[in-house]
């Protein structure tokens, strides 16, 4: 089984997480929409199926080169989930390229994955609209890391986007939200500040 049975077991925040974890406000607080991961739950660079097939979760730079998620092991990293036409990601991507501008760092990453739908060409066209100018380009080819990594949106239990997935410098998932969450807001800085910290 790959990571996609691993993560449909992100569950809401409960109250025994509520005492071990940072406070969480907004749409992070307890009893609202953000998952979090069961511990020692790593975000792995390729998956076993069903069949035996080992599949790598590789997403693509506008030159064609693959990229994993352990590139970005020593730094915090907010992947966010993304389609042009996705009326939430309208919103978010704007807003995650102003916190990437004032955050990313030694300690920080955030990387934008679009779906396979959009072509780079589409991208060029969303960045230039909405002024982008903090965030890299990466694509899903296939969709396929987006299809095993994301989890469900917990009340509505159907995979969307946008969804952002917070991932420790270990390697490790914190946890995500499916839909808009509100990392630039405060609450979201909170959250991200203090993993950055222990970074």
């Amino acid at each position: 089984a790959g990571l996609g049975v691993a993560l449909g077991s992100l569950s809401p925040l409960n109250a025994a997480w509520a005492q071990a974890q940072p406070p969480r406000t907004g749409r992070f607080a307890p009893g609202g929409d953000y998952l979090t991961a069961p511990p020692g739950l790593m975000a792995p660079d390729r998956v076993r199926l069903q069949s035996g097939l080992v599949q790598p979760l590789a997403f693509y730079d506008r030159d064609g080169r693959e990229t994993f998620l352990s590139a970005y092991r020593g730094k915090v990293t907010l992947i966010q989930f993304w389609r042009t036409r996705c009326h939430g990601c309208q919103e978010e991507v704007p807003a995650l390229d102003r916190l990437a501008g004032e955050m990313m760092g030694a300690k920080f990453e955030l990387l934008p994955i679009a779906l396979s739908e959009d072509s780079f060409a589409d991208i060029d066209r969303f960045y230039a609209r909405k002024n982008i100018r903090h965030l890299e380009i990466f694509r899903d080819t296939t969709s396929f890391v987006f299809d095993i990594l994301s989890p469900k949106h917990p009340r509505f239990q159907a995979k969307a986007t946008p969804t952002t997935m917070l991932i420790g410098a270990e390697g490790q998932v914190l946890g995500a939200y499916v839909g808009v969450a509100g990392w630039e807001q405060p609450a979201g800085r909170t959250l991200l500040n203090h993993y950055i910290s222990q970074a």
